[in-house]
């Protein structure tokens, strides 16, 4: 049994991903936000700052754990500043998945497939985990679990995947 994530069946049928947006705005997940441009400003501004605190990080080849951590909030904060350039905000991650594909990918169009899926996958270690979600698990791992370490490697990948989002973001914006 092939179970998609929501994420891939929000780019497919463009009419669900419109249907659960506005379940998420009537549930208050996703808001109307009038302070727009500010917001959004802030958002990248936060998104840059933990670039250069991972890039910090891996300067010194400390702490890899914290940089899976920095990676998955540029790229949260990026996204959140897309968002709120529409004029919304979010705060749980499957709400701002939600606005992105509509915003982003169905009615301005000014992002592609492949760029949902550099935001919905990860391959530091398996390629079918949404990246999201990913990025996620991986910040909870690396936040609260003791067991996993990080490598240099993983880190670098993700560093990579998240600079390419965080430009992609500035462009549209």
């Amino acid at each position: 049994m092939n179970l998609k994530f929501d994420w891939e069946i929000w780019i497919e049928d463009e009419s669900k991903c419109r249907i659960d947006f506005e379940n998420y705005v009537e549930k208050g997940l996703i808001k109307i936000e009038k302070e727009k441009d500010s917001l959004s400003k802030s958002h990248l501004s936060k998104a840059d700052y933990n670039l250069d605190f991972i890039n910090f990080l891996l300067e010194n080849k400390k702490f890899y754990d914290w940089i899976i951590t920095g990676c998955y909030y540029a790229i949260y904060r990026a996204s959140l500043s897309l968002i709120t350039k529409s004029g919304f905000s979010s705060k749980k991650h499957n709400s701002t998945l939600c606005a992105l594909i509509k915003l982003y990918y169905h009615d301005k169009k000014s992002i592609n497939k492949e760029d949902i899926e550099l935001v919905a996958r990860s391959s530091i270690n398996k390629e079918e985990v949404s990246y999201f979600v990913g990025a996620k698990e991986k910040r909870e791992t690396a936040s609260y679990g003791i067991s996993e370490e990080f490598t240099k490697t993983e880190a670098e990948k993700l560093i990579e995947q998240t600079i390419i989002f965080v430009n992609k973001v500035k462009e549209i914006l």
